[in-house]
Parts: C-alpha cells; sequence; structure tokens
C-alpha cells in the first residue's frame, strides 16, 4: 500500500512539472526562448525517470500481485479441503473451519488491492509515456522558435545595417543650388560650361557613385567614390549651340554606402541645369502656341469668361532686348499684361499675358491668331480658339429629332433608336415615363436624376400601323421639367394597279386589292375582273378568313343550306367549328346572302378572339346617331372594329350596321386588319 501511495505523488509531481512546461514562450526574445528550451530537456529528463521509476514500481506490484495470488489459492485449497463431505479423512472443528475461511477472504482482499495497484500502475505508466511525449514536443518547438527567432534577428541586423548604409538627401553636397549657363548666341564657343564641386558629408563610409549625361549636356568630374567628407569637382559642359531652343534639364547623381559586404540603396541627388541658345538677331517665343479653352453656354457672364482665362508667356529667346508693342488679331478675346503693356525683354526674359474670351459672343465657334508684337519687329503668335454653344434647355433630349423613314405596310420592326435625357439643371428631378400610341418607348433607365445625371430610353415604331404619315412629338416630363422628342414616321401602301383590268391604278381600292390578291386572300370574278362594286356574300368572307389562317383541316357538321362539295362548305364548317359563325335562328347559314358590315365586324371579332390577339381599342357607339339599331350580338365586335379603324362611318355620319359591304370595301377592311392587327 505504501509503495501505490509513493507512485501516486509521483505521477503528481509529473503532471505538474509537465503542466509547467507547456505555458507558451515569447519568440520575440531569444535569451528566455533558450533558457525555456534547458528548463525543457530537464523536465524531459525528469519524465523520463518518472517513467523508469513507474515502470519499476509497476514491476514490484506485479510480483505482491503473484504473490498474492499464491496466498489466496492456498486458503482456498486449505478452506475447500476442510469443508465437510470434501472427503477429507476425519474432517476439522467448526472453529478451525471458520478460521480457515477468515483465512482465505483476507488473501481474496489483499489480492484484490494488489490488483488495483496493478491496474493503477499500467494508467500510471501510458500517462507518463502521454506526458514525455508532450514534453519531447515542446523541446522541438522551442529548438524551431530558436531557430526562427535566430534568422530573424540575423535578417534585422542585416536590415538595420542597410538602412545605415543608405544615404540621406543631404549625405552628398552641391557647391551651387543649380548650374545657369545663361543666353547663349547661336554657334557659340564660350559659355559653354560650368564646374561645382560636390561633397560626401558621412564620417564614416565612403560613397559609391554613378552619374548618366543629361540630353545636350555632357559631365565630367564625378568620381566612382568618395571618401568620407571629402570634395570633388564637377563640370558641365553645353554639348552644342548650333540649334536655337532652351535646355533646361537636370543632373542626377546616384550614390550608395557600402560596409562588409552589406550595400544600401541608393539615394538620387539632383541639380537643375539651365541654357539658352538665341538666334544672332530677335527672336520671340510664346507658350503655348495654340490652346483650345473650351465651351462657354449661350449667354454667359462675365465670372463664366474668366474661368476660361489663360496665362500666355512670351519669351525673348534672342540676344537682343525687345521692347513688347501690343497684339494684333484678337478679335474675340481680351489680351491683357500681367506687368507692363510696353516692358522690355532682356536675351532670356519673359513676360505673361492674359487672355479670355471677350463678353457677348453669339452662338458658334471662334478662332483668333493673337500676334505678340515688339518694337523691333519680333513677332510670336498664339492661336487660341473658344466655343459658344446653345444654352440647354433645363432637361434636353438627345438627340433631339427622329426620322424612321418610310416604309410600306407590313413592314418589320424598324431598329429602336436610343435617346438621352440629361438634367441640365442644378437640383434633383424625378421622370415620369413617356408614352406613345404608334411608338413603342422602352422603359427609362433611370427615373431619379441627380443634377448633371443622364438616363436613356429607346423608341421605335410599333409595327402593324396602316398606311398613314405618323410625324408628332413625345413628351418626356418630371416633377419639375419638360422635354420634347420629335418624331416621324411613315407607312405606304403596296403599290399598283392590280393585274384586274376593272381595277384602274387609281382606284380607291387598287392598293387594297393588290393586297388581298396577292396573298391570295381574294380571287377574280372571272374574265380577268374583280368586280369591286359588288356585295360580298357571307359564304365569300369566310373562305377568305379560312384562307387567312392558311385552310386548316376541319371536320364536323356544317348547315343545311351549304352544299357539300360547294366553294364555301370547308371555310363554313371550319368558322362553324371555331363559333366565327353560329347561324341564325332557323339553324342556317345563308352562304348567298350579301353580309352587313355587322356581321362582318363580328366574323373578324371572333376570329380575332380566337387567334388570341390583343384588343387594341373600343370605340365608343353612342356618338354614332344610330347606335341603337346596332343588333345586341354585334354591339362588342362594331365597337372593337370601329376603335380600331376596320369599320368607318358612312359619309353621313351612321354606322349602318344592318347596310351591305362591297368586295373593294371587304378588300380594303381586310388589308387594314392584316397590317394593323393580324400581320
Amino acid at each position: 500500500m505504501k509503495q501505490r501511495n509513493r507512485i501516486l505523488a509521483l505521477l503528481m509531481a509529473l503532471c505538474l512539472a509537465v503542466s509547467v512546461l507547456v505555458v507558451p514562450a515569447s519568440a520575440a526574445d531569444l535569451e528566455q526562448l533558450k533558457t525555456q528550451l534547458e528548463e525543457a530537456k530537464a523536465a524531459v529528463t525528469a519524465a523520463e525517470q518518472a517513467l523508469r521509476d513507474t515502470q519499476a514500481a509497476k514491476q514490484s506490484i506485479l510480483d505482491i500481485e503473484s504473490s498474492k495470488q499464491a496466498e489466496y489459492a492456498a486458503a482456498k485449497d486449505a478452506y475447500n479441503a476442510a469443508v465437510p463431505g470434501s472427503g477429507t479423512e476425519g474432517g476439522v472443528s467448526e472453529e478451525e473451519l471458520a478460521r480457515l475461511k477468515g483465512v482465505m477472504d483476507a488473501a481474496a482482499g489483499e489480492l484484490l488491492t494488489a490488483t488495483e495497484a496493478a491496474d493503477a500502475a499500467r494508467a500510471e505508466i501510458a500517462a507518463k509515456k502521454t506526458e514525455l511525449d508532450t514534453a519531447n514536443s515542446r523541446v522541438t518547438q522551442l529548438e524551431a522558435d530558436i531557430k526562427k527567432a535566430e534568422e530573424e534577428a540575423a535578417s534585422n541586423s542585416e536590415a538595420e545595417l542597410k538602412k545605415k548604409l543608405t544615404p540621406g538627401t543631404g549625405d552628398l553636397s552641391f557647391s551651387v543650388s543649380y548650374v545657369d549657363l545663361g543666353t547663349l548666341a547661336k554657334d557659340a564657343t564660350s559659355g559653354r560650361s560650368k564646374s561645382f564641386s560636390i561633397t560626401n558629408r558621412s564620417s564614416l563610409y565612403v560613397m559609391y557613385l554613378s552619374c548618366s549625361n543629361p540630353s545636350g549636356y555632357t559631365v565630367s568630374g564625378v568620381p566612382s567614390t568618395l571618401a568620407p567628407g571629402s570634395s570633388a569637382t564637377v563640370t558641365v559642359y553645353l554639348d552644342s549651340t548650333a540649334t536655337e531652343g532652351t535646355y533646361n534639364r537636370t543632373l542626377q547623381i546616384s550614390g550608395y554606402y557600402q560596409d562588409n559586404g552589406v550595400q544600401g540603396s541608393s539615394q538620387t541627388f539632383s541639380l537643375p541645369l539651365y541654357a539658352v541658345v538665341g538666334g544672332k538677331g530677335l527672336s520671340l517665343s510664346v507658350d503655348p502656341s495654340t490652346k483650345d479653352l473650351g465651351k462657354l453656354a449661350e449667354g454667359y457672364d462675365d465670372k463664366a469668361a474668366k474661368e476660361k482665362e489663360i496665362t500666355v508667356t512670351v519669351e525673348n529667346k534672342g540676344v537682343s532686348s525687345l521692347q513688347m508693342n501690343g497684339v494684333k488679331g484678337s478679335d474675340h478675346f481680351t489680351v491683357t499684361a500681367v506687368k507692363t503693356e510696353n516692358e522690355t525683354l532682356k536675351s532670356g526674359e519673359k513676360t505673361d499675358y492674359k487672355v479670355v474670351p471677350k463678353k457677348d459672343l453669339a452662338v458658334g465657334t471662334y478662332t483668333d491668331t493673337i500676334t505678340f508684337q515688339t518694337k523691333e519687329g519680333a513677332t510670336a503668335a498664339l492661336k487660341a480658339t473658344v466655343v459658344v454653344e446653345k444654352k440647354l434647355a433645363s432637361l434636353s433630349v438627345e438627340p433631339a429629332a427622329l426620322n424612321f423613314g418610310t416604309l410600306e405596310e407590313g413592314y418589320a420592326a424598324p431598329a429602336p433608336q436610343t435617346v438621352t435625357l440629361k438634367n441640365n439643371t442644378e437640383y434633383a428631378i424625378q421622370l415620369n415615363q413617356p408614352s406613345s400610341y404608334s411608338y413603342e418607348i422602352g422603359a427609362l433607365s433611370h427615373t431619379a436624376l441627380a443634377a448633371g445625371a443622364s438616363a436613356t430610353f429607346t423608341i421605335r415604331p410599333r409595327t402593324g400601323l396602316p398606311a398613314s404619315t405618323y410625324s408628332g412629338t413625345v413628351e418626356i416630363t418630371s416633377n419639375r421639367e419638360t422635354a420634347k422628342l420629335t418624331v416621324q414616321f411613315a407607312v405606304t401602301r403596296p403599290a399598283g394597279p392590280t393585274t384586274f383590268s376593272d381595277v384602274a391604278a387609281n382606284n380607291t381600292f387598287a392598293a387594297d386589292i393588290a393586297y388581298v390578291s396577292q396573298k391570295g386572300l381574294m380571287g377574280g370574278v372571272g374574265n380577268g375582273n374583280f368586280n369591286p362594286q359588288a356585295p360580298i356574300t357571307r359564304g365569300q368572307l369566310v373562305t377568305i378568313l379560312y384562307r387567312l389562317e392558311g385552310q386548316p383541316a376541319v371536320s364536323g357538321l356544317g348547315f343545311s343550306d351549304v352544299a357539300a362539295g360547294s366553294y364555301c362548305e370547308k371555310a363554313v364548317k371550319w368558322a362553324a367549328a371555331t363559333g366565327i359563325t353560329k347561324g341564325n335562328a332557323e339553324g342556317l347559314f345563308q352562304p348567298n346572302s350579301p353580309i352587313t358590315r355587322e356581321q362582318m365586324a363580328t366574323f373578324l371579332y371572333r376570329y380575332n378572339q380566337n387567334k388570341g390577339y390583343f384588343i387594341v381599342k373600343l370605340a365608343d357607339l353612342s356618338t354614332f346617331p344610330d347606335s341603337s339599331s346596332v343588333s345586341s350580338y354585334a354591339k362588342d365586335a362594331l365597337s372593337w372594329a370601329n376603335g380600331t379603324g376596320l369599320v368607318n362611318g358612312t359619309s353621313d355620319g351612321r354606322l349602318n350596321p344592318s347596310g351591305g359591304a362591297t368586295r373593294g370595301q371587304a378588300a380594303a377592311i381586310l388589308h387594314r386588319y392584316c397590317v394593323s392587327i393580324g400581320r
């Protein structure tokens, strides 16, 4: 039992040691990491020793367990032998039997204790192995952390050194702030060079130097190295004076320090170079020589004109002094000298002028060639342009007008055009979606427009418009502003004449008859005639609609008064099956009876419903004086036919619902239906 307690105590101590080991170390402190590594290694050694001690204790416990098993077996055998009836000769007393029983129970208890101790020892060994693995892992992690910290320390050390080896902006100084060769005469040979000194301001490091020659100059005297605190003389030479011009350049010298194989970053040191090569006579230049001042809105004020002001620099590029003597050609601009109008410019000197558009210029584009003059006769010119635009409406439309041209009836839809709306105000507006009966208008890209913002929509003529001219305006409104788009489109009828001898080219129904005959909807009556003034019958009209439908197969019953095999038999059966006709009260169709205007409207209306076409518009028939004479079954049909322009009023302003229709009139109605509704 004492052995078991010792093992448990050792196990608790080892657990405490391991719990200390797993506290994370700071990777920022290398020395602390190394100390923790030594502690971790010591903990591993202690864990290994604890494991060995536990294994030894386990063996002692196993030996005890084996001894207790033998004692228990012997006590059990002694007891079993003493039990009456066991075959033992002579038997034992009850007191002896009870004693043997007590010895056996005690041995069993000690064996159980030993077995529990053995199990505990095995568990402790497993725990010791886990703790040893944890301690070893901690050592491995600390070794990796130390390696990483050492690498970072080395890297930081090199970076710090490199930073120290990078020169500052003042570590290489120049004895001059710029080199100015002044104004040289063309082809001059003297005065083309100047020298100055450079100094390494560092007291510790040698500076490594390099430079490139600026365009038009040659630089000499820049050493490859410059010792701490030492100086060198550098010379700048203008290569040529053969070409007039300004030779303003920048000399750049690059330098860095180096120590123990580590090189710092390069620093660039700059020095401006100036030189002007002028003509031997008079020379005046202007900068800029051309300038577009942009756009002004019609009716602009002084402030808007002032915002377009530019500064123009005039320079004496010759070797002789010049006295300014005004300008000419400034018809649309005001030119003002910043200093004085009669300023004298020495060679290389400059003066400025302000150029601004004049007030009250009308809409147009203005370009002036403004010539700056001197008393000596030297001149320089500026070409200035400004555009004055027509003042925009608060809500503008671009384009403001669209013409979709002219197409024949039955046309394919023209390509949609895009229209842009712009809010030219200084406040936000809310647009309303525009609409039109004759034109398809797409949805606005935006309905809320901030100041200066734009929105777009598309527009095109809708298909199926009958022959006419569709000119007008589409209004686009907002909560505050209105804009108008002018649109134009024309639809023409197919060109006549027809091939019928009784239909002249100038006949009212010539184009209609040409259309229905070309489409195979109506034919002639024989001998090359169409007979446009003859009444059209009920049988003929359903036959026309049957042809328009494509003459599908038919079945079912027709009407008793429609003869089998007649020209309209299939058409009448089809019309009855589709509900286009229901016959009269007696159940007859009456194919040879002239069709009335309201019957024709009803046949077309029911055909349109059967096709599932959209009901475009219904008319108010009460405006006609004979509206009460329209049959109840035909009221909706005639309202639709009149609203869509298929059946119009007569010359005396009546509907005349029971009046007949001629073949020419039927051709016109069918023509209008096909191009505007049925396609």
